[in-house]
């Protein structure tokens, strides 16, 4: 899920079909296997509870398309609790815990998962890479959380139009801003025809 305010066009490509060339730094590569270990160890830590009711759910939505894989599935009361783990270092742990908030992107997978399963509760908990501390954010759907979550999926039906109508979308970002640099899909969007409509960035991020 982006991590920052996200371009019609890039979606339309992936619809489409297209080389993603991505540079990942070893240590990355490294990082992330280590964030996988950390899910599979928190997950047989909370399978203890004996609240885990299922892990790594696939969630699937047709129109918009999405496809995505839950870590957890909680049942509490008879409700199902969507949760999500994720491996940070200890200067973004300190930020979440200070603000009390996930980041934007965790949050909108999160509410994505939520809105699908019609799950009214969900949170994020974050470890941290230096120690291990655990951090829990629960999340609502509350009015404002719905609001959003309607708008990014209203968003994601009109781009997804494009491509069943097989209309581009034009560029969201100049070609010298960072966002299109570093996009992906940047070699095939060069390749691509010049966009025809005109579709606002999504935004990532409750107001």
């Amino acid at each position: 899920f982006p991590s920052h305010d996200s371009g019609a066009r890039y979606w339309w490509i992936a619809f489409n079909g297209a080389e993603f060339t991505e540079n990942i730094p070893a240590a990355n590569i490294a990082s992330m296997r280590s964030g996988t270990d950390a899910h599979e160890r928190i997950q047989k830590l909370i399978e203890g509870t004996g609240l885990l009711k299922q892990s790594e759910r696939e969630i699937k939505n047709d129109s918009p398309p999405v496809r995505g894989f839950a870590d957890l599935i909680l049942e509490v009361n008879n409700e199902e609790i969507i949760g999500e783990i994720k491996t940070i270092k200890d200067q973004y742990f300190i930020q979440r815990k200070t603000e009390g908030q996930p980041s934007s992107s965790h949050l909108l997978q999160l509410l994505v998962y939520m809105k699908i399963e019609g799950a009214k509760e969900g949170f994020v908990l974050y470890e941290n890479k230096n120690d291990n501390e655990l951090l829990c954010i629960p999340i609502e759907m509350s009015e404002k959380n719905q609001e959003y979550i309607d708008y990014v999926f209203n968003w994601m039906q009109e781009v997804y139009k494009t491509y069943k109508d097989d209309i581009p979308p034009k560029r969201g970002y100049t070609k010298s801003t960072w966002t299109c640099k570093g996009c992906p899909v940047l070699d095939a969007c060069n390749e691509r025809q010049d966009g025809v409509v005109k579709i606002t960035n999504l935004k990532v991020g409750v107001a």
